[in-house]
């Protein structure tokens, strides 16, 4: 419950504003939002920004109604408590990011410094991983495994001693954690299905268990036997990792990995 004291702020979420950028107020009466009844059928409704009006939609104002503009100064837009008929209309209008929007978005501290520390505790949870994985006997493999997927060299990530492969994992982290992580965003770094396949590619690759067709349009067995060929604009490397999570690739990854 917003307090008349209470400030919201809004900002734009794309770079389109410039200086100032003047949002859609619905003074035609066509900016229209879908609305459930009480019977859960939608029904599309007009809204208009009309500060002076109790309702934000237009069927509910009176004659009296009158739209005001609402302008975003340097991307950012701070709406007073005591304008509830305004809060009410941003918080409807269908170019809000929270009804599916792409233009602008409530600015919510709470929010966004839980995720800003989720994804500061995830990069500590993998650096952690990192690290003890370069401690373990044979964990060098592991991180070259990582690396070379990241670079796309077997070769590159080959030559790369221990605290050149952790750099390398450490700054990837700080670019990109979700990267080595699952949908539900827990670290899965080390153990991610899709990494070690497209390991067990470039590898194969390097050791001419199978090869790039002179096209580069496919994968093929050392002898010429085509296994897969990418579709128009697929990078063939990425689709053949794919493929080999399929029921037809199962077979071939399996005879990769025999003559790996």
């Amino acid at each position: 419950m917003n307090t008349v004291t209470d400030v919201l702020v809004y900002r734009l979420s794309d770079n389109r504003s410039g200086l100032t950028f003047s949002l859609k107020t619905g003074r035609k009466a066509n900016l229209t939002v879908f609305e459930k009844d009480e019977n859960g059928n939608a029904t599309r409704r007009a809204i208009r920004h009309c500060p002076n009006e109790q309702s934000i939609y237009v069927e509910e104002q009176s004659q009296y109604a009158k739209v005001d503009p609402i302008i975003f100064n340097l991307g950012v837009l701070k709406v007073k408590g005591d304008q509830p008929t305004t809060i009410k209309f941003l918080n409807a209008h269908p170019s809000n990011v929270s009804n599916g929007g792409s233009w602008f978005e409530l600015i919510n501290d709470e929010q966004e410094a839980k995720e800003s520390i989720e994804i500061d505790e995830l990069k500590i949870d993998l650096k952690y991983l990192v690290r003890s994985k370069a401690k373990e006997k044979d964990g060098i493999h592991a991180l070259k495994a990582e690396v070379a997927v990241l670079l796309r060299s077997v070769d590159e990530a080959g030559a790369k001693g221990i605290e050149e492969l952790k750099q390398v994992l450490y700054n990837s982290i700080e670019t990109d954690p979700y990267y080595f992580s699952d949908d539900a965003g827990n670290p899965s770094i080390f153990d991610d299905d899709e990494i070690l396949r497209k390991y067990l590619v470039l590898k194969s690759l390097k050791d001419g268990v199978i090869r790039k067709s002179p096209n580069n349009k496919s994968i093929t067995w050392n002898k010429g036997e085509v296994i897969a060929t990418a579709p128009l604009g697929k990078d063939l490397i990425d689709y053949f990792t794919d493929f080999l999570s399929t029921d037809e690739g199962i077979l071939v990854l399996e005879e990769m990995t025999r003559r790996s």
